[in-house]
């Protein structure tokens, strides 16, 4: 069995298989289609959205499961008539709907006839940078669908009309694993298009989270919970879909208090979790008593004056006690892994300003506060990630020096 990848990894690839696709159809080849799938609410959909945003394409979502008719998806059936322009002698064909508009001046309408079908509406228009139609839900549509689908995959085109210059063809679907409503494919219909499967990672998602603005305390809540809230138990339940977990955060944004309001926080927890054990509530608590709504978030601590961040990273590390110098191993764990993650999206972000990321890190690590072996872990991921724009940090040989030893 193929392994699972990231959202990351589903990113990348596709990135490429669009690359790949330009050319192809620039040599005049038929572009390759590319499948996702894997369980509900890991982000399939969001991630080949994300991609067009950003690479500035059109986008296009068709849920073929909501689709009663073929019709819906190739278009309905029409006649149309040959005509011949007097002037030319060219040739076109024109819906027997349209005949009373030709000018007979200059066109003469033939006997000669065919069954066409009509341009969908969903047909996305062409776009210089590209689009992507989406394909959702495909292995839930009826066979009918599927097959019709087919030809799309496999030329761009359906009988009378086709897709614009440069568009991408995603499919998502659950996995045929036994577990989901699905249609099995054949091995014709699979060798269409490039299929990989995708899973939740934690990791992966709370870069995706500190990208869209998620709660900052919902994303520590998430990075010291993942496996009470998204791991299926014995009886093969999980309490959340990272979905579902994504509407929850939106509702309790605007709570600004969680202590003082948890109750209602687990209330909301009701209408968003298969949770009849209230495990969310217990957690909850924990996490509250622990102070880990509290934390500095990554965007303070690169954005505020370094008198302010020091008493906020020493007291999230190592608590109230001034004579403490054990860090809190678990929190130093998760700013590590939130640090790491604000960086790539500050990178990603037209008008970065690599000062800010190199002077910060360079007071971070000098106040070492942080433990030694995350330390590692951050300048690892500058080394592979940002070297570029961590010259500066990277040359100073007191920091280099901690990755070589």
């Amino acid at each position: 069995m193929q392994k699972p990848l990231n959202i990351e990894e589903i990113a990348r690839l596709l990135n490429h298989v669009i690359d790949t696709n330009k050319e192809l159809q620039e040599n005049g080849k038929t572009p390759v289609a590319f499948s996702i799938s894997g369980p509900q609410g890991i982000g399939k959909t969001d991630i080949v959205k994300q991609v067009a945003e950003k690479r500035n394409m059109g986008f296009v979502k068709l849920s073929l499961h909501e689709l009663e008719e073929v019709g819906d998806l190739v278009g309905y059936p029409m006649k149309e008539f040959r005509i011949i322009s007097k002037a030319t002698g060219k040739e076109s064909w024109v819906a027997d709907s349209l005949l009373d508009k030709v000018n007979t001046e200059k066109f003469n309408i033939t006997s000669k006839s065919r069954m066409s079908y009509a341009k969908p509406a969903w047909v996305p228009e062409y776009n210089e940078n590209g689009t992507i139609l989406l394909l959702d839900d495909y292995a839930r549509s009826s066979q009918m669908l599927v097959q019709a689908t087919m030809e799309l995959i496999n030329t761009g085109k359906y009988v009378s009309w086709e897709l614009p210059k440069g568009t991408t063809i995603v499919l998502t679907a659950n996995p045929d694993n036994g577990e989901f409503n699905v249609q099995t494919l054949d091995p014709a219909q699979k060798n269409r298009f490039v299929e990989y499967p995708m899973d939740y990672d934690i990791n992966s998602w709370a870069k995706w989270a500190e990208a869209n603005d998620i709660d900052s305390r919902a994303i520590n809540f998430a990075l010291n919970y993942s496996h009470e809230l998204f791991d299926k138990n014995e009886s093969g339940a999980q309490i959340a879909t990272p979905r579902g977990y994504v509407t929850f955060c939106k509702v309790i944004s605007s709570i600004k208090d969680w202590k003082k309001d948890i109750d209602l926080i687990v209330l909301i927890s009701h209408g968003c979790f298969n949770d009849k054990d209230n495990a969310v509530g217990g957690i909850f608590g924990t996490f509250i008593a622990n102070g880990y709504d509290k934390l500095i978030t990554p965007h303070e601590l690169f954005t505020q004056t370094w008198e302010t961040v020091l008493p906020k990273l020493r007291k999230a590390l190592y608590g109230d006690d001034p004579d403490n110098y054990l860090p809190n191993h678990a929190v130093a764990s998760m700013m590590t892994t939130r640090i790491i993650n604000w960086i790539d999206v500050y990178f990603d972000k037209p008008g970065y300003v690599s000062a800010i990321v190199n002077d910060r890190l360079k007071e971070i690590f000098d106040s070492r506060l942080i433990p030694e072996d995350d330390i590692f872990h951050i300048i690892k991921s500058i080394v592979s990630k940002h070297a570029k724009q961590c010259a500066k940090l990277l040359a100073d040989p007191n920091i280099i020096s901690r990755v070589t030893l």
